[in-house]
């Protein structure tokens, strides 16, 4: 009986890690580092599916050596460690997509790459998306925050700034916030904007859904208490980001970058 058990889940784990394959192909134009890593991972668990016997052996035959046994306990605790790991960024990725706040005060709104002088893609949803909180709660301000990228003719913010003007919103409520190259800088520059202009309560941070537990963790590093709202990712890239995501929570716990 426990024959067929073991060829039944092989055959699930062998299809969900196929699943995975494609979808951490999809919507990749270019060879990137994150879905090569996908395809290895992947691809790896659908051959010990579908060689087990071969696998069971290797690693035996491993096992029965000092060195072998010295291996096999520090790639498995190491791929423990970074699976725990994984699994508790996810959580809370997941925990700080959107939490509300009573009444929106002011919105932060993280910037993305400009091409030239026009809103990337993405930037443009998140900048959709503030503009649904902004003409629901005509009181609150917004700083766009963002710096200018080698390859970008205007910095993020005033890219934004042109966006939301042009869609309705008074340029006396955008605070543009232009020098910021990174998440901890929005976050730190931003707070600063805040703490002088008196505003401590009903700030909500507007970014991608996987981007806002990083945002988090720089906001309380700068003693904000802020709320999410998020623009939803295009599934075909969620694996894309929310896999390079987990890079960068470690790097905002770690003070990397």
């Amino acid at each position: 009986m426990k024959k067929p058990v073991s060829i039944i889940i092989r055959i699930i784990i062998g299809i969900t890690a196929l699943a995975g394959l494609v979808w951490a192909n999809m919507g990749t134009r270019l060879l990137n580092t994150v879905s090569v890593i996908g395809t290895v991972v992947f691809g790896a668990v659908i051959a010990v599916c579908v060689f087990w016997k071969q696998f069971k052996a290797l690693v035996s035959k491993i096992w029965k050596k000092r060195v072998g046994k010295v291996f096999l306990v520090f790639f498995g605790s190491a791929a423990s460690c970074c699976v725990v790991l994984a699994a508790v960024f996810s959580v809370n990725m997941v925990r700080y997509i959107d939490v509300p706040v009573e009444n929106v005060n002011a919105v932060i709104l993280l910037g993305c790459k400009v091409s030239g002088d026009t809103p990337s893609y993405m930037l443009e949803c998140r900048l959709n998306s503030a503009l649904e909180v902004l003409n629901s709660h005509n009181d609150a301000v917004c700083i766009v925050s963002g710096g200018q990228g080698a390859d970008e003719n205007i910095t993020e913010a005033e890219a934004m700034r042109r966006y939301l003007t042009a869609h309705g919103i008074p340029d006396s409520r955008i605070i543009p916030e232009p020098n910021s190259s990174n998440t901890r800088e929005n976050l730190r520059l931003s707070a600063n904007i805040l703490r002088e202009r008196g505003i401590t309560d009903g700030i909500l941070i507007v970014t991608h859904d996987f981007h806002q537990y990083r945002a988090e963790i720089y906001a309380r590093q700068n003693d904000l208490k802020v709320g999410h709202y998020s623009t939803k990712t295009d599934p075909r890239h969620l694996f894309f980001y929310w896999i390079r995501e987990w890079a960068g929570i470690a790097a905002a716990y770690t003070g990397l970058f």
